[in-house]
């Protein structure tokens, strides 16, 4: 199809989190100050050499350590605002909810057991209107820490002078921190396609929906694409995407395709795959966009009908045929 309402499911450098409402002690009334034009933003410069392939790397901080390692991480801070911008920077706990809780962050300061391992330096630097400055990030795994998965982020936050009722904007932005401890590489990452869902949103529009585990020990980030073809007409459609949230090991998640309202219903073969990294699956079935609700796709190549509904037809058509041959000979009979 020529339009594409695809979810985006690039990679992001960094996590774009609304201002939150800290509230603070009264502060005298003062002069209203324009809010500044432009942002802040961080992002990673280095992945380690094992991971360069992996997009992931590119983005977050990625690794498994054996106990007793320390590693370091280069990060740049930007300021793109017109306005000088005093920045805090720190690590704080993150977590990876169940189903489709995706990667949550905590609140503030909260410190997880990874957080305990990992600091930056500067902690704080002010930044002239449209420039940037390096951090490095520090993450010293303990002798004795557990085997296992962990998730943080390292966040630059600013913070606005409060208002005459002591309200203050508060905003951030972050690196998000996924660290494997173990011994060698770690266990790998690996991901199963379960099922794959035909619905139709309250919109109307259609949905492809694939339903993810992740089988192997490291978190995931699904993205994917898929690619309709052999609809009504023979017409097909470009790939179209879509992403999840983070899934951790053994949990499951979903990745979400929107289409195009005007797609006609079907059938239709659908090719979809899923990566995470390094980790691509595909699989290719049969379905059709129900009027309203949803309908599980079928891998068969019946064009989605199930199986015994053709050997019902194959059936009735059999009798009939035999029904009309037996007529046919009473009539030469008579």
């Amino acid at each position: 199809m020529s339009r594409n309402r695809g979810l985006a499911a690039g990679v992001l450098a960094f996590l774009a989190f609304a201002s939150a409402i800290v509230a603070q002690a009264p502060a005298a009334a003062q002069d209203s100050t324009p809010e500044p034009v432009g942002s802040v933003g961080i992002r990673l410069l280095e992945a380690p050499v094992s991971l360069q392939d992996d997009p992931r790397a590119l983005a977050y901080i990625i690794d498994n350590l054996p106990p007793g390692t320390t590693i370091t991480r280069r990060i740049e801070v930007s300021n793109s605002s017109d306005q000088e911008q005093a920045i805090s920077l720190y690590p704080a706990a993150a977590s990876i909810g169940d189903g489709d809780g995706g990667f949550e962050v905590a609140e503030d300061r909260t410190a997880n057991e990874l957080t305990t391992w990992m600091s930056v330096e500067p902690t704080d630097v002010t930044l002239a209107p449209n420039s940037a400055a390096e951090a490095v990030v520090t993450i010293a795994v303990p002798a004795d820490a557990p085997e296992g998965e962990q998730y943080a982020v390292v966040w630059a936050q600013t913070a606005g002078a409060p208002d005459a009722t002591g309200i203050q904007n508060v905003s951030r932005v972050g690196i998000r921190t996924y660290l494997s401890v173990g011994p060698g590489n770690g266990p790998p990452a690996d991901l199963s396609i379960d099922s794959v869902t035909a619905e139709r949103g309250e919109d109307g529009a259609p949905k492809v929906v694939a339903s993810v585990t992740n089988t192997g020990g490291r978190a995931l980030d699904p993205s994917g694409t898929v690619t309709l073809s052999g609809g009504p007409g023979g017409i097909a459609t470009e790939p179209i995407q879509g992403s999840s949230g983070s899934i951790a090991p053994g949990q499951s998640g979903q990745v979400l395709f929107t289409l195009d309202p005007a797609l006609p219903a079907g059938p239709w073969q659908a090719a979809v795959s899923v990566a995470s990294g390094l980790v691509n699956k595909s699989t290719t079935v049969d379905l059709t966009f129900p009027e309203q609700g949803s309908t599980t796709a079928s891998t068969g190549e019946s064009g989605g009908v199930p199986v015994w509904v053709w050997i019902v037809v194959v059936a009735v058509v059999v009798v009939a045929a035999a029904g009309a041959a037996l007529a046919v000979r009473r009539r030469k009979a008579d």
